[in-house]
């Protein structure tokens, strides 16, 4: 089964004047609204127009389909004047749709301070077979020795079949894509004995190798 996914605006281009910014989106709700943009948009973008609005970090919310901030209604005319669109409940209604995007979980061993880019871009795993290029995914990411989560919308770029062992047999591979799975500490021959007492496998054990890029 092939997974694709289909945005909010398709079929829609010639209703939006052209932008050169992502846009940000407030429902209509009055007493308590929320701030959220589609799953096409960097969540950078949401975050960047919640600081615009002086939003704490306790109003940053991921329970739900859809990552938002809570606002109140002073905080949503605010959101208005700043440029933010009005979604009605059918818009909402679809843009949960589009949210509905498969999770997966991610956890890198980098930094997690902000200004130090995240460079895992690979993950192993032994799900996700029937994923095309192109396919968005929901990605839980944790920062080891963090607690809770990061959400992010990763694009598939590539997925194939691979064992293991390729990693230990091409050292030069092994520790490339150690570090592409986000422990560049580790040899490849390491990364595979780690990865083989978790799952409780061995090295022969064909897995699914996805590559991504952070939308």
């Amino acid at each position: 089964m092939q997974l694709q996914q289909q945005t909010l605006f398709d079929g829609l281009e010639t209703e939006f004047p052209e932008q050169t910014e992502s846009l940000v989106y407030v429902d209509r709700y009055q007493d308590c609204s929320h701030l959220f943009v589609d799953p096409e948009t960097p969540l950078d973008e949401l975050h960047s127009f919640a600081e615009s609005l002086n939003l704490p970090g306790s109003a940053y919310k991921t329970t739900g389909a859809i990552p938002h901030y809570r606002l109140n209604k002073s905080q949503r005319n605010k959101a208005l004047e700043l440029g933010a669109m009005s979604c009605d409940d059918a818009g909402v209604d679809a843009m949960t749709h589009a949210w509905k995007l498969p999770v997966i979980g991610i956890c890198v061993t980098v930094s997690a301070d902000p200004s130090v880019p995240n460079t895992k871009d690979v993950r192993r795993t032994f799900g996700f077979r029937d994923l095309q290029p192109g396919a968005l995914l929901k990605a839980a990411v944790r920062m080891q020795g963090q607690l809770g989560v990061t959400i992010k919308v990763i694009r598939v770029v590539s997925v194939r079949k691979e064992a293991l062992s390729k990693m230990e047999h091409d050292r030069e591979y092994g520790k490339r894509e150690a570090a592409r799975e986000g422990f560049p500490h580790l040899t490849g021959a390491e990364f595979v004995d780690c990865f083989c007492k978790k799952y409780k496998v061995v090295p022969s054990t064909p897995v699914t190798r996805i590559e991504f890029t952070y939308v």
